[in-house]
């Protein structure tokens, strides 16, 4: 079958997400390939097609199946893009979190979808496209919803050393940046998959909690074929890349055995690291870590189920900065239970420990967390910020959404607005070749500074 798999163009042409590979849509090409399939990647996003660019282009194909991913946030974007391509299409297929949080309700959102994957797609796709080449009789492959017909999980998840690296061949990776790269030529790549932490807050529907690795060599393969292609910085998009001490100390040593030239970020906890790790990943080229802090305040950690001290992060970012390395906080402001001088405590705390770069957010219980099994009814409030990819922010807090609203502009603006930080993103922009992206986020900024 020919099959397309599309990332939809932005929300609107002011919309500042940065350009990052959809690497899941890679890694689902790579296996539809493997299954004897013709496939095509197109990324509107990237491309910064509009769409009716892309209504033309699919028109034109006329592709026999058209897949999508769908996170929460971006919801309404793949509903949009379903019903655009529907005309020009025989199956269309949606995968990712959204479906698997929601289940069967994605066929109330989108009624113009033909199947929903549930969990992880590599090892369905090639059963999915065998069923609908071969009629479609009887019930789907396992881990595949399709209307009016039985639904069977997958029995196991597959080992990730056993999947085929994604399909970037596909991809224009001349497109994309990233702001946090110390060098151009920028690609993402996943080294395990699942994660056994308890946060309130994390769907784990896709991958489960049982945390799969891929070993050390198979990882440093994978590097090493990008830095031969042009690559010359890797993100890590692992939920924890430090979980296991001896495995991120078998791939540093992999790395700086072979003389792979690469540079690269990972997500790590604060309570996972020390200063030796944080050395080696340095001389292996580990140049960003960043950490989950989300709160300064006890109770908070405690409602977010982190399973971390506030001591601990602090000394997680000052051993980060020993190791020369730069550290990045995510931080969630304005939960159940905090009011302004809890708010506050968090938006000093970053400048306390060091961190080079901040993420804000405020809390939203996303569909298959626990949080949103417990508290969604809760959360009406939109309280957005300028990296939001949601249009509206359902925030769950109990304080007045005005006053956290303020509260997130003064904690961007009082954290970035400063020499040091503004002549570090410049210089980030400039190694990373993402100007124009900054550019595009500094004129979202401004225009949600000025809707305040």
């Amino acid at each position: 079958m020919r099959m397309c798999l599309i990332r939809p163009p932005r929300r609107n042409a002011r919309d500042a997400g940065l350009s990052v590979p959809p690497l899941g849509l890679a890694y689902i090409a790579a296996a539809a390939r493997e299954n004897g399939h013709q496939v095509q990647i197109i990324d509107a996003f990237a491309a910064n097609w509009s769409w009716p660019q892309l209504e033309r282009r699919i028109a034109q194909e006329k592709p026999d199946v058209v897949g999508l991913t769908a996170m929460s946030p971006m919801a309404d974007v793949v509903r949009r893009a379903v019903r655009m391509v529907r005309p020009y299409t025989g199956r269309v297929v949606i995968g990712g979190p959204h479906p698997t949080a929601v289940r069967a309700e994605i066929f109330s959102e989108m009624p113009e979808i033909d199947a929903a994957v549930v969990g992880e797609g590599e090892a369905v796709v090639g059963p999915l496209l065998r069923w609908w080449s071969q009629g479609a009789t009887g019930d789907p492959p396992p881990g595949v919803m399709a209307p009016d017909r039985a639904f069977s999980p997958l029995k196991t998840l597959p080992d990730p050393g056993d999947i085929a690296w994604p399909a970037r061949d596909l991809l224009n990776q001349s497109r994309y940046r990233y702001l946090f790269a110390s060098r151009r030529g920028f690609a993402t790549m996943i080294t395990s998959r699942g994660g056994p932490f308890r946060c309130s807050f994390c769907d784990k529907n896709v991958s489960g909690s049982k945390w799969r690795a891929r070993k050390a060599a198979d990882v440093v393969d994978e590097m090493a074929h990008l830095a031969n292609n042009g690559v010359g910085f890797i993100n890590f998009y692992d939920d924890n890349f430090t979980l296991s001490r001896s495995r991120v100390v078998a791939i540093c040593d992999e790395i700086l055995r072979r003389g792979v030239d690469i540079e690269w970020k990972c997500e790590g906890r604060v309570d996972s690291v020390d200063d030796d790790l944080l050395m080696r990943m340095r001389r292996a080229g580990c140049r960003v870590v960043a950490y989950g802090v989300e709160s300064a305040n006890p109770e908070t950690l405690a409602l977010l189920r982190k399973d971390i001290r506030v001591e601990q992060a602090a000394g997680a970012f000052a051993m980060t900065r020993r190791a020369g390395l730069r550290s990045l906080a995510y931080m969630i402001l304005g939960a159940p239970g905090e009011d302004e001088a809890a708010v506050q405590r968090s938006i000093a705390f970053c400048r306390e420990i060091g961190a080079d770069y901040v993420q804000f957010s405020s809390l939203v219980p996303m569909p298959g967390t626990p949080l949103f099994a417990t508290h969604n009814a809760s959360a009406s409030a939109s309280v957005p910020n300028p990296v939001d990819a949601d249009a509206q922010r359902s925030t769950l807090t109990d304080m007045d959404p005005a006053v956290l609203a303020r509260m997130m502009r003064q904690a961007w603006t009082g954290f970035y607005l400063r020499p040091r930080p503004m002549a570090r993103i410049f210089c980030d922009a400039v190694n990373s070749g993402s100007l124009n992206e900054v550019a595009r986020m500094g004129w979202a900024w401004a225009r949600w500074m000025r809707a305040a």
